[in-house]
């Protein structure tokens, strides 16, 4: 985070201070409740995260209490879910309060606006994938994916082909590489579009979404789609290596021994011995980028 960026929140967290000294001795009201989502907002992205997950769980307190608007509702208890996967606990409980009332949040409710939905539903799923509750993180995911329908904006297909990639990874924890398969090609079509138009933002990530995508064709006996898809993975890891978006094509020369040991199983040797001599070119080339880079290792005397 930069400075500029830390004195905003600095200043916005005195300005919050004072809103919940002065609201306190009145008891539990709306602007109260407010203060203190602001507040603990704030606080986490000071990444203050005691203080934040003091002042969002006596929001929820208060949220329960009064029949609070939705947007505020669903930020308080995503932001809590976040807080609770920081501490150890068990965040598909106030991600499921989130979730209870994501349907009935839009653009236009308190807290939101359709970049934020997106974020948000985004940023949950990720909590829930990662805590081993796949299928409740697919609410979140659809959510991200309706907010991202027909937009042409970068930075929503870029979020689009993220959520895509989320869901893919849903449905290969969930054993279902069908589904699985249709997610990330999803995903990797819209990478493909925006790394055409110079507007992918991780070109990693697509990279990724490759390899993934050919494992679960592996899964379901797709061969011709399992190299088809490794091929490309290789392509872009060359690419990125040769303009210096990775310093090693390690991941390059993986992928081509995996595919050389499933030509193998097959029996067709002259494809898999090209796959590993392919892997044996990266290597040398990585290794001749190397010594050219840092110079020749020292004579011992």
């Amino acid at each position: 985070m930069s400075g500029a960026s830390d004195d905003y929140l600095e200043r916005a967290l005195s300005d919050f201070n004072d809103k919940v000294n002065d609201l306190e001795p009145g008891g539990y009201s709306e602007e109260l409740l407010e203060a203190y989502v602001n507040r603990g907002s704030v606080l986490k992205m000071l990444e203050h995260y005691t203080s934040a997950l003091e002042d969002l769980e006596a929001a929820a307190e208060m949220c329960e209490a009064m029949d609070a608007d939705d947007g505020t509702y669903v930020k308080l208890y995503a932001d809590l879910g976040e807080l609770y996967e920081h501490f150890g606990m068990d965040a598909a409980v106030p991600l499921r309060k989130a979730a209870s009332r994501l349907g009935r949040i839009s653009s236009s409710s308190h807290h939101f606006d359709a970049r934020r939905i997106v974020t948000t539903c985004i940023r949950s799923s990720e909590v829930l994938l990662d805590e081993g509750h796949a299928e409740e993180a697919l609410q979140f995911l659809e959510k991200a994916l309706l907010a991202t329908e027909s937009k042409i904006d970068p930075w929503m297909r870029n979020r689009r082909m993220e959520a895509y990639c989320l869901l893919g990874e849903l449905y290969d924890t969930l054993e279902e590489p069908s589904k699985a398969t249709e997610s990330y090609g999803e995903a990797a079509d819209i990478g493909a579009d925006l790394m055409r138009t110079g507007n992918l933002e991780e070109a990693e990530q697509l990279a990724a979404t490759y390899m993934a995508k050919a494992e679960c064709e592996l899964d379901l006996g797709m061969m011709d789609q399992f190299v088809a898809d490794s091929d490309s993975a290789i392509l872009l890891i060359e690419e990125m290596y040769r303009n210096g978006m990775t310093d090693s094509v390690k991941e390059a020369t993986d992928i081509c021994h995996n595919v050389a040991a499933e030509f193998m199983k097959l029996g067709k040797v002259n494809e898999a011995e090209r796959y590993l001599m392919k892997a044996m070119s990266l290597t040398l080339e990585g290794a001749k980028d190397y010594i050219e880079g840092h110079g020749k290792r020292p004579e011992i005397e």
